[in-house]
């Protein structure tokens, strides 16, 4: 089993190049969708897992707090992330928990070139597909929500690994609030045509996930902990927004893009045994590794996470 999560951890990091060059941008539209979505990512990697054995009976309480941040050329998401979540131990073996979550992240950037299709109607009064520049980016995602699971654990006597099952799901909602930039068409007959794009808008998700962790001692002071985790957002929801130009405006959802995409993290926690903190490695890797592939158009993410269990 080991064996098998470092592959899968190591396997990521160097596909992610090679896949990322093998699959071509899409439009602008993509770019919009992903920058929000990434906050959805950091956040399944970021959930609060008790950090103590179980204990018949114990309560413990794991707080997090994170950073993050997800680059495209037409700008960035960035911001901070807290949770907190409550494990009872029923026995050695099996516990219950459940925690709360918020996020908020700004986006900003210097905006790009990019290709701009019909994306909500064909009735958009402009000769689409067409390249554009898109400038001035701006706009705040709040990301917030509740959950609960189940945690199985077992230690083979005389065994040095501890396995911790998790699996739940949680509500969530992703607001995403005056996310706008402005566009100015630079080929096809519309040709210095002006207006806004508008990505505003708010989804709701039920998110079933599961996730395995290894423990083990490191020495008397410290413990190791490798996991996967899984989850993903259902129902999908159709991106949203609207587009201004010269005369017209029009809303509705676009017919490609889709808002709630399934997601498999990975994360390798050091934890220091005397104070309960937690310092999560391998989720800082994992999501600089993957983001660019998962999500088409970002080139650069940084997750930094830290978490304390009582």
């Amino acid at each position: 089993m080991r064996r098998w999560l470092t592959l899968v951890l190591f396997g990521t990091f160097f596909a992610a190049p090679a896949l990322a060059q093998g699959v071509p941008r899409t439009d602008v539209s993509w770019v919009a969708e992903h920058l929000p979505e990434s906050v959805q990512d950091a956040r399944l990697l970021t959930l609060p897992w008790p950090g103590r054995p179980l204990q018949a009976g114990h309560r413990q309480t794991t707080f997090d707090l994170g950073w993050d941040s997800a680059s495209a050329d037409l700008g960035e998401v960035r911001g901070a992330m807290a949770a907190a979540g409550t494990t009872w131990a029923r026995s050695e073996r099996f516990g219950v928990g459940g925690f709360a979550f918020y996020d908020r992240s700004t986006i900003s950037g210097d905006g790009a070139r990019d290709l701009l299709r019909p994306v909500f109607a064909e009735e958009v009064p402009l000769a689409l597909p067409a390249f554009a520049d898109f400038g001035s980016p701006r706009g705040d995602v709040s990301h917030w929500g509740a959950g609960g699971y189940a945690v199985w654990e077992r230690q083979r006597s005389g065994g040095t690994w501890r396995r911790t099952i998790l699996a739940g799901a949680y509500l969530e909602r992703l607001d995403v609030e005056g996310f706008r930039f402005d566009y100015r068409l630079v080929s096809g007959p519309d040709a210095g045509a002006r207006g806004e794009l508008d990505w505003s808008a708010s989804y709701d998700f039920v998110t079933p996930f599961a996730g395995i962790a290894w423990t083990r001692a490191l020495g008397s002071a410290w413990t190791i902990s490798p996991r996967l985790v899984a989850g993903q957002p259902l129902p999908r929801r159709r991106l949203a927004g609207g587009i201004t130009g010269p005369g017209f405006s029009v809303q509705g959802a676009s017919r490609g893009a889709a808002v709630g995409d399934a997601y498999l993290g990975g994360g390798l926690a050091f934890t220091h045994v005397r104070t309960g903190l937690a310092f999560d490695v391998g989720s800082s890797l994992w999501y600089a590794g993957t983001q660019p592939v998962t999500h088409e158009g970002l080139d650069q993410a940084l997750l930094v996470h830290l978490s304390w269990t009582f």
